[in-house]
């Protein structure tokens, strides 16, 4: 466990660097002790759900409690995404290890999209259902990621259910933009592979505003 809490130090430290002056970020390795610090409230979201997806959820948690230095509860809305404190936006994500999350207070900040991924490779079936042809050339599971954060920038703003071919990607360097196709509506994000795992963060600024 203290070798997962010192790779979740450097993917914390990674994803800080991903994010701009008014993005706070954090990274949390999943861990069963994080159930008994969980308001009872917030322990009512998932009272049923097998003990895998509690402590997903229990590290999640204490993550957002950090990032938002405050000890009250954070339900979830009819999507099971964190009802955030008025003036916050953010984003929470997780995968078999570790638990990544986002937040802003800034008024510039109108909505945030994070994801992380093991940097495995994945089947030629499951590349064919993420990747457009015109991005063959990308890393399927990297593209995953990528939309993964897209559409949660986009969700939180309002956006409409979406399919991985939905989103056109364009790669620069640890740079990408990402159109939702019909919507023509353009994210920017970035991203890097560290510790074996793929984060990706997206920040849509104020002027974008909200959409149906």
């Amino acid at each position: 466990m203290l070798a997962q809490r010192d790779q979740a130090i450097s993917v914390g430290a990674s994803l800080r660097a991903l994010a701009p002056p008014g993005v706070r970020t954090a990274c949390r390795a999943i861990s069963a002790d994080d159930w008994a610090q969980l308001d009872e409230a917030e322990r009512g979201l998932v009272a049923r759900a097998i003990p895998k997806r509690q402590h997903e959820f229990a590290s999640g948690r204490a993550v957002l409690h950090e990032l938002l230095a405050s000890p009250e509860p954070i339900l979830a809305d009819s999507r099971r995404a964190p009802v955030w404190p008025a003036g916050t936006c953010g984003s929470l994500a997780h995968d078999d290890q570790y638990v990544v999350a986002a937040v802003s207070t800034d008024p510039r900040v109108a909505a945030l999209g994070i994801d992380v991924e093991p940097a495995t490779p994945l089947s030629a079936d499951l590349a064919a259902d993420i990747l457009r042809p015109d991005e063959g050339h990308l890393d399927a599971h990297l593209a995953f990621a990528l939309k993964e954060a897209v559409y949660k920038a986009w969700s939180s703003l309002g956006g409409d259910m979406l399919e991985h071919h939905d989103v056109r990607l364009t790669i620069q360097g640890s740079l990408l933009v990402a159109t939702v196709e019909g919507a023509q509506r353009r994210f920017r994000g970035r991203f890097a592979v560290v510790c074996g795992h793929i984060v990706a963060l997206v920040v849509v600024p104020q002027e974008v505003g909200t959409w149906s």
